[in-house]
């Protein structure tokens, strides 16, 4: 008797302490999750505040995440920064190395897992601060800038208020950038004479007519619809605004242009990447970065030159089957819907077969400036605040029949179902803050491009016309992104990726300036080809493995509900994906 009830008073005692026991994990467990949420908000916090146009188009209203805005700043473009970035970067890993993964919950994991990857990508580039370039002629900061400032939000006065003070950041900040290159310059590192000639035509257009410069007719005609302000107000508020242009940003630009001028013939190399003492390698991370992708460069470049060979297959076929096509091809000069209004209406309806439904919000159709018109690219879409994703803006380069006639898919890779479809979708899932700043252009411009690819077969033209401007537009894509990589890893030089050229399009005039293009801002084309062929990949496998059961809507959800992150990690849960499709098959037949 004695020794039964021994045992019943351990085995309760035991039972007791496992209670116990479970209590403490419990609360460790929340107490982790709680301290990973802080712990990825203040990264978020300390991002966003670093300078206040970041800040504006970050957040609508800052102080509802305890942001407050105590200096008006452009930020500094130098070395010293940098290599604080890195540091800040190091912390970060480090403390987010100190949580448990497996106590996390799984969105946290998800969001652990980019995060990981995502600090250590940058820290690669620690050994080639000197390599980076935030100037050029498509997407440098001085060509970007004065749209982003054009369309500061202007939430109440003191939005408007904070504006033009930070007008009056400009000149710091190139003078910032102005030295940047000067050391460049100084290690060997400064642009091509091509492209700094090509950065100072930009910048003098921009400027060229001070009294009537863009920043001044934008703000004129954006102020005047704040019903907020008296008429006084709003002369004040003009008069203020043109003096900060015409006392900081011209002269900013001014300056800039006289560095370059300056700086010409300092280069040492008019060639690609690979010619720099560390540019293969650099290229390599940058290659990465760009893609989203783990495939190395070699593999990358095998992959472009498959899906030249898949789409040339495609137009072959096509050829064989339907003997009028290449006629269809020479003849067509638009598609049936040219207004982008209308295309933006037409596409959101038609998209509901395939994707999820559109998040019901506005978007403004604007055209870019005759003096920025030259050099930026034929459309761009300006990120909303993620607290505010209800009004967005497509900029389209061009108002003229010619450009307006073929914008339909420019518009589905801009609009539906692209980038305003794919940016207002994952922030009406209401992620983690931490997930709308990380950098994925691989991701971003990959989903664009698929679904641009995709809409051809929407536009209302020939079946067979669609499917071959659908290949051809591939082929073209990733030529351009191929000769990238002989740039700038293998050393092409110009004469080599003429002949490339030459093997798509007949003319040497053409070879010659897709050449100089991609020297001017390496890996510009990677994003957008190795990521539209990584989310074309993911579809393959989805649809080998559930045959029958692969629904395209169910996998753009997916993809669409993981958000923007490196190809591996949308890999890994894919799997996963696919597992939970097939079991919910083998669910419905029991």
């Amino acid at each position: 008797m004695f020794s039964k009830r021994l045992k019943f008073l351990l085995l309760i005692l035991l039972g007791t302490l496992s209670i116990i026991s479970g209590c403490h994990k419990k609360d460790d467990i929340l107490q982790q999750r709680s301290d990973f949420d802080n712990f990825i908000n203040e990264i978020f916090v300390d991002s966003v505040q670093s300078d206040t146009l970041t800040l504006s188009y970050s957040l609508a209203d800052p102080e509802s995440f305890g942001i407050f805005i105590d200096e008006i700043t452009l930020g500094e473009y130098s070395f010293t920064k940098m290599k604080e970035g890195m540091l800040n970067i190091e912390k970060y890993l480090s403390a987010l190395n100190d949580f448990k993964y497996e106590l996390l919950e799984e969105e946290q994991q998800l969001i652990y897992s980019i995060l990981e990857k995502y600090l250590v990508q940058e820290l690669e580039f620690g050994n080639y601060l000197y390599y980076k370039e935030c100037l050029g002629p498509t997407t440098g900061i001085q060509a970007q800038l004065p749209i982003l400032l054009a369309e500061y939000s202007f939430y109440d006065r003191s939005d408007i208020d904070d504006y033009i003070n930070l007008l009056s950041c400009v000149d710091d900040y190139f003078s910032s950038i102005a030295t940047f290159e000067k050391e460049k310059a100084a290690q060997g590192l400064f642009m091509r004479d091509e492209v700094a000639d090509s950065i100072i035509s930009q910048c003098e257009a921009f400027i060229s007519f001070p009294e009537d410069n863009f920043l001044i007719d934008y703000f004129d005609d954006k102020i005047d619809n704040y019903d907020y302000l008296t008429e006084r107000d709003k002369a004040l508020y003009k008069s203020a605004n043109k003096e900060a242009v015409l006392n900081y940003v011209i002269p900013a630009y001014e300056n800039l242009i006289a560095v370059l001028y300056d700086l010409k013939g300092s280069g040492t190399n008019d060639a690609g990447l690979y010619y720099y003492p560390d540019g293969k390698e650099y290229y390599e991370l940058l290659a990465k970065k760009k893609t989203g992708s783990t495939k190395s460069v070699k593999e990358m470049a095998s992959f472009l030159e498959e899906a030249i060979k898949e789409e040339t297959s495609k137009i072959v076929s096509l050829s064989l089957s339907d003997p009028h096509i290449l006629d269809k091809y020479m003849d067509f000069s638009s598609f049936p819907i040219t207004e982008p209004d209308e295309i933006l209406d037409n596409l959101k309806h038609k998209i509901t077969v395939d994707f999820p439904n559109a998040i019901p919000v506005s978007c403004d159709i604007k055209y870019v400036h005759k003096s920025l018109s030259e050099y930026l690219s034929p459309a761009m879409y300006l990120v909303p605040p993620m607290d505010n994703y209800t009004k967005n803006n497509i900029y389209i380069n061009g108002r003229d029949e010619e450009t307006l006639s073929t914008i339909y898919t420019t518009i589905a890779h801009e609009g539906y179902p692209g980038h305003l479809y794919q940016c207002v979708y994952f922030r009406d899932q209401n992620p983690a803050p931490i997930r709308n700043i990380m950098d994925f252009v691989g991701y971003d411009e990959g989903w664009a491009t698929y679904v641009e690819m995709y809409s051809y077969s929407l536009s209302g033209i020939d079946k067979n016309l669609a499917s071959f401007l659908e290949a051809n537009s591939i082929i073209i894509l990733c030529m351009y992104a191929r000769a990238d990589i002989g740039i700038h890893y293998e050393g092409w030089k110009e004469a080599e990726v003429v002949e490339y050229i030459s093997n798509f399009i007949n003319s040497e005039a053409v070879g010659e300036l897709i050449y100089k293009t991609l020297l001017e801002e390496p890996a510009i084309y990677l994003p957008y080809a190795v990521g539209f062929l990584e989310i074309r990949e993911l579809r393959e496998k989805a649809e080998v493995s559930l045959g029958a059961s692969f629904y395209p809507k169910d996998f753009h959800r997916f993809l669409l509900d993981i958000g923007p992150s490196q190809f591996e990690i949308i890999d890994n849960r894919l799997d996963l994906w696919i597992k939970d499709q097939a079991m919910a098959k083998i669910t419905i037949f029991e």
